[in-house]
Order: structure tokens, then sequence, then C-alpha cells
């Protein structure tokens, strides 16, 4: 599967997601109005973190979707202009790490809010390793902890194909931290 998507995604003649390629052509929507139409959708969110050679850095991310289970693969966007994009991509590793209810604080540091150090970041929760090196929030809903298989980068963001390589879920019977209408939330059973 990655080499279909980098294939997709590098040519300009085969479609992305079925539609023909209309990269760098005008869409008629502006970015206003897309991120407000795209604040109605509901998205878990997640701090992407990172290891490594170049360091270790984290962002909050709402931009996480399954790719394949074959082998298992999420697609991750990260911001071009957020610090921790080129130190992902110099170590070639990265740790989804879906939060749960009350770890609000938490997103919000690693989103830069508060001014809080990338150090003061990590130290506000309790972090391990599973196969990559990259931090594992013990306290997380679940981590999804991957090799970079594949990047491209994409208007204003990088496009992060990771191979996952272990998983973890958290021990707490806990309901996820979802972000809509630019705020938290959170789940219930209808």
């Amino acid at each position: 599967m990655p080499h279909a998507v980098s294939r997709a995604l590098e040519s300009e003649s085969l479609p992305v997601c079925g539609v023909p390629d209309m990269v760098g052509t005008h869409s008629g929507v502006s970015s206003a109005e897309f991120r407000g139409v795209l604040s109605k959708l509901v998205t878990p969110v997640s701090v992407i973190a990172t290891d490594g050679p170049a360091g270790a850095a984290g962002l909050t991310c709402s931009a996480v979707c399954a790719v394949s289970d074959q082998p298992p693969m999420l697609l991750v966007c990260v911001h071009g202009k957020s610090a921790a994009n080129a130190v992902i991509k110099a170590n070639g590793v990265l740790c989804v790490n879906c939060l749960q209810v009350g770890q609000t604080d938490l997103s919000q540091a690693f989103a830069g809010i508060g001014g809080v150090p990338m150090h003061g970041r990590f130290a506000m929760a309790d972090w391990g390793v599973l196969a990559t090196g990259a931090p594992h929030c013990k306290s997380a809903l679940v981590a999804f902890d991957c090799k970079v298989a594949d990047m491209r980068d994409m208007g204003t963001h990088t496009i992060f194909i990771a191979q996952v390589m272990a998983t973890a879920e958290s021990s707490e019977a806990a309901d996820p931290l979802i972000y809509q209408k630019r705020t938290y939330g959170t789940v219930c059973p209808l």
C-alpha cells in the first residue's frame, strides 16, 4: 500500500482519493471557509511525539487516520511550520498518542498554548517507549508506535505515511478526547 499511495501522491496524472489532480489550482473555497467547515468535523485529539538523533519533539494533532491494516499504517498530517515537522522527518519515527478525557492540559501544552518549552511538555505526563524509541504517553487512551514509511509535502502540511510497529492501550476505561467546533469534548453512547 505505501508504494501505491506514494505513486498516487507523486503523479500529477493519477487521482488522489478519486479526485482529479488539482494541486496548484484555485478551488473557489477560501482557507477561512475551509477551516470553518472543517471545524464541524469530529476528530480525535492526539499528541504526535518523536525522539531520535534530531532530539525529542511533539505536537497536538487532529489529522490522523488509518490507511491500511495489511500492513497496519496511519496517515498523519503535520503543518510545515511546526518545529516538530523537521524533527519527525529527521528521526523517521513517531508515536500517535490518542488522548483521553482529562488530558486537555497536555493537548494545550503540545499545541503551544502557554509557551511551555518542549522538555516541560514531556514533563506533564509519564512517558515510555515501545518498539521505535518514539515517546509513548503511558496515560494515553491508545498509542500507535510507528516508523515513517513515506512522506510528501502537500500545501501547508507534510503527509506522513507511518507503519505501525507496536500499539498500547490505557488500562483505564476512559472516554476519548475529541475536538469539534473549536472546543474539546468526548463521546457518549446513543
